[in-house]
Formats: structure tokens, C-alpha cells, sequence
């Protein structure tokens, strides 16, 4: 049986008529677009309400992000308050020592200050000095503030110390052209032309130079090839100005601040004094040669393969020194010995301080770093000078105290250097950066990269041709004397006697870039 649903009929009072039917139909239609053009409106009236409220809300965090900015800026410029600064000292640094964390400081180092005054109160807390003795021209933000070296400083500089001397001197082997150099005019050293002359300074062959005066003997000869102009620190300093603006190595004497320094470094005692036990850095090596050299393990994994392309380090590397820490005493013990007991194959040892400085007002570069060096030498302070070209890229204070006979091979340094003698005396075998090619330069990923491969001491010409045609030339820097050193100069040293070397950095030159880019630096 099929079930069929039931239709019940319309009864003809309520069933509409054709025309009415269609009327119908057609406001029903009309209702429904008015409810949905309604519908509509409130969604957006909605919408537009919500939009003006997201906006408000974005123009307040806007208001309040730069309120806070501005807070911010105004509490760092007028208040020195560092909001970014780690409040426990990690990273090295302290709330007191610093405006701002190492990020911000390099950042802040590229602002434009009015002065170098500015700037260090823009950067720099005074740190608290002692109240025993005001150390002269110490900078309250560096330097040594305990009361034991103030006791120290006080009773030293109350001292009537006696001149420092200078054993030796030298006369310049004649400065005569040739074929190779013909650009090059002779000058007197001592008595140079205020602007620097043509084929500044004078050079002669290296081989020449080493001959005449072989590296293993520190024993001094009556003349050497002296290029560089020996300028007065009082009576010459306009002329020295021109010269280190140029960008041209010189020698300056009878700076009245590095002989006091002189005077007292000295003076029986003192140093041993200042040293203390303090443990610094030392090199030893089993002959007189020193080689600059770059832990390998840190560029290799941990089954001895290189971790770069970079690492060019032959497989029968040895380290050529060994490094180790001792007292002031114990290195004067090993260096303080008798010209029987030294040779150019006997132990040697090289010892060094470093002073931080800014990078670090409270040593925090180095183990026992040796802050009183911003004291003893306020010539290499962080502020312009003759020695300082641009103080705010200063890298610290660095001394190395040598042993007779000691050789540091030659290189060179992407700095400017400013390097100053404070006892004994130190020969320099210098050359121009485009000599590089004849010098056969370690390259880029050797553990000595940027020294000569070259053995000064014995030369091996057939193995290095080009080494014949290097020139250069040398300068010997005795206590009190100093020497400005461009960015990238190649520089060979040996200590003559034992002796006390400081050098400084202060920012890079691009004008020698080219040759040392060239050698592949």
C-alpha cells in the first residue's frame, strides 16, 4: 500500500487571487531587502565603531612609546642612567664603571662629541680615587686608585730622581740615490724640512742593513740607515704635527713626560714595588727569537680538523713559544744575567703588562692588568696628542720588558702605533707596507699570520728571492725616546739591553690598506 500525505485544501476565504498573489510575492521580496540592507548598516556602524577604537588605542602606545623614549634619552644624556646595562656586572662591566653596556658604548662611540672632555663624561663614571695622594695628570675615569700605589707615586714623586743617559750615538750611513730609487732626496735627519720631503723617509736594501749590522748581535754599531727624522719634542712639535698628519714615521726626543716616566722606572726599587707578585704574561722560547702565534685548537674541531677555509696551518706546526704567567721578580731573575750566560741559543723570556683602559676601567681585559700604566704614561692617555690621533679607539696600554738579545720577528699592525722606550735600548728595522711582497708574509689563517717567514737572522735567499730587492730602513729608540709608527709599517725589533717598551694604538689609516689588501690581508 502506498501511503500518500495529505494535502489539506485551501479554503477559497483565504487563498489569494492571481493579481493578489503576485503583490504578495513582491512585498515579501522588498521586506527581505530592507532587513538584509538593514543587517547590513549595523555590521558596519559595528565595524567603524571598532576600527575608531583600535585606532585610539594605537595612537595612546604610540604616545607612550615615545614618552618613554623621550624619558629614556633624557635620563642617559642629563642623568647618565643606563637602563640596558647588566645590574650584576656580568659581560665584564659594573653599573659604576659604565654609562652603557658594551653595546651601547660602541654605539655611543661613533656620536659626535664637542671635545674629548665631553665625551668621556658622556661615556665614563669617575671612578673613586684615593685620598691619600692625587696622582698628577690622572684621568678620574682610568688609572690605578688604590692607596697603596698613591703611597707609592707620593713617595717617588716627592724624589729629586737623577737624568736618564744615553749610552749610545749613532750616525745615519750616507743617503745616496740610485737607479731603484731615484725619487728619494737625502735630508738631514736632525734637522728635517718642515713638510716631508719626496721618498720620505730614505730607504736602503734590508739585506744591506743586516749585513752591516747582523740581528743575533745586540752589541751597537757606529752608524746605521737611519731614515726617519729625529724630531724635538718642545722645539719641534709644530713640525712633528705635519709629519704624523701625513701619516710618516718619526722619532721624537725630550718629551718632558716620558722622561719623568723614565726617571722613575728607573729608579732602584720602584718597579719591583709597582709590580708587586702580581703574576703577568711571559713568553719563553728556547733561542732569541719570538714569533707571534694564534692558538690553532681554536680553530679546529674536536678531532683536530680545521672548522674553516681559513686555517692554513702547516700539519708540523709547532707553537715557536710558550706562554706562561710570573712575577716582576722572577722574570728579572731570568733576564737580569750576564752576557756569558746569553746567545742567540740560550732561553730567553719576554715579559708584558697590559693596561685596559677604557675597555675595561677596572682590568677587566686581562688578569692583573697593570691599570697604573694610564698614570705612568699620560702621554699614551686616551685624549689627542702627538701619540693619539683618535683617543675613543684607543685599545689599551701595552708593555713588553725584553732581555737582551731578544728578537721579535718582523710584521705588521693594522693600527695606528705610538711606541715609547722607558729603559734600555731597542734597534727597529722598519719597512713601508708596499714592501710586503718582498717580506714573505705569513698569510691570512696561519697561526703567525701577518710575520715574516723570513729568518733575519740567516737570510734564505734562494728560497725567498724577493727578500734581496725588501727595503727599509732602522732606528735605534734608547730611554726617554719615542716613535710614531703608522697603520700597517712592517717593524722588526731587537733588544739591545734589557729594556722596558710601551706602545699605544689610537684607530686605523686607510691610506696604506691598498699594498697590505694586495698581500692578501
Amino acid at each position: 500500500m502506498i501511503h500518500r500525505r495529505a494535502i489539506n485544501p485551501v479554503s477559497s476565504s483565504t487563498a489569494p487571487s492571481a493579481g493578489g498573489s503576485t503583490r504578495y510575492v513582491l512585498s515579501h521580496q522588498v521586506n527581505n531587502r530592507r532587513r538584509r540592507k538593514a543587517f547590513r548598516r549595523r555590521i558596519h556602524n559595528f565595524l567603524e565603531s571598532k576600527q575608531e577604537v583600535i585606532a585610539l588605542l594605537v595612537q595612546l602606545l604610540s604616545y607612550f612609546i615615545l614618552i618613554s623614549c623621550g624619558v629614556v634619552l633624557a635620563a642617559k644624556v642629563l642623568l647618565g642612567v643606563n637602563f640596558l646595562s647588566e645590574s650584576d656586572g656580568s659581560l665584564g662591566g659594573s653599573p659604576r664603571m659604565y654609562h652603557h653596556s658594551m653595546w651601547s658604548m660602541d654605539d655611543q662611540v661613533h656620536k659626535k662629541f664637542k671635545n674629548n672632555r665631553e665625551r668621556i663624561a658622556a661615556l665614563f663614571d669617575p671612578l673613586p680615587a684615593s685620598n691619600i695622594y692625587e696622582i698628577p695628570d690622572a684621568m678620574p675615569h682610568i688609572g690605578d686608585k688604590r692607596d697603596d700605589y698613591a703611597l707609592l707615586r707620593q713617595e717617588f714623586d716627592d724624589m729629586v730622581l737623577p737624568d736618564i743617559e744615553q749610552p749610545y750615538e749613532f750616525e745615519s750611513v750616507a743617503m745616496e740615490e740610485d737607479t731603484v730609487t731615484n725619487d728619494q732626496v737625502s735630508y738631514d735627519i736632525y734637522n728635517c724640512p718642515d713638510s716631508p720631503p719626496m721618498g720620505y723617509p730614505f730607504e736602503w736594501h734590508i739585506k744591506d742593513i743586516i749585513a752591516s749590522w747582523p740581528p743575533d748581535d745586540p752589541n751597537p754599531r757606529p752608524k746605521i740607515f737611519n731614515g726617519l727624522c729625529v724630531f724635538d719634542f718642545v722645539k719641534d712639535h709644530a713640525k712633528a704635527m705635519r709629519y704624523r698628519n701625513a701619516e710618516l714615521p718619526f722619532v721624537v726626543k725630550n718629551d718632558p713626560e716620558i722622561m719623568a716616566a723614565s726617571k722613575r722606572w728607573n729608579a732602584p726599587g720602584y718597579m719591583e714595588r709597582m709590580l708587586g707578585d702580581v703574576k703577568h704574561r711571559t713568553e719563553y722560547s728556547e733561542n732569541n727569537h719570538f714569533m707571534y702565534w694564534t692558538n690553532v685548537q681554536k680553530r679546529r674541531d674536536r678531532k683536530g680538523k680545521p672548522r674553516g677555509k681559513q686555517d692554513l696551518t702547516p700539519e708540523d706546526w709547532k707553537q715557536p713559544t710558550k706562554p706562561m704567567r710570573m712575577a716582576y721578580a722572577d722574570w728579572l731573575e731570568h733576564a737580569n744575567v750576564t752576557d756569558m750566560d746569553l746567545g742567540p741559543d740560550k732561553p730567553h723570556w719576554y715579559y708584558r703588562l697590559i693596561g685596559c683602559g677604557e675597555t675595561g676601567p677596572e682590568g677587566q681585559c686581562d688578569k692583573g692588568s697593570s691599570e697604573y700604566l694610564f698614570d705612568e704614561l699620560p702621554f699614551f692617555q686616551p685624549k689627542p696628542s702627538l701619540y693619539i690621533v683618535e683617543p675613543e679607539k684607543q685599545k689599551g696600554i701595552h708593555c713588553r720588558f725584553g732581555m737582551k738579545g731578544v728578537i721579535a720577528e718582523n710584521h705588521f699592525d693594522g693600527s695606528r702605533n705610538a711606541i715609547a722606550v722607558l729603559g734600555g735600548e731597542r734597534r727597529y728595522i722598519l719597512a713601508h707596507p708596499n714592501q710586503c711582497e718582498n717580506l714573505a708574509i705569513l698569510p691570512k689563517g696561519h697561526p703567525s699570520a701577518r710575520h715574516s717567514e723570513v729568518d733575519w737572522s740567516d737570510p734564505d735567499y734562494e728560497k725567498f728571492p724577493k727578500f734581496k730587492e725588501a727595503r727599509g730602513n732602522e732606528v735605534v729608540l734608547q730611554a726617554g725616546d719615542a716613535m710614531y709608527l703608522p697603520t700597517n709599517w712592517f717593524h722588526y725589533i731587537i733588544s739591545m739591553s734589557l729594556n722596558y717598551q710601551c706602545n699605544t694604538r689610537s684607530g686605523i689609516e686607510q691610506t696604506y690598506m691598498p699594498p697590505i689588501h694586495a698581500c692578501g690581508f
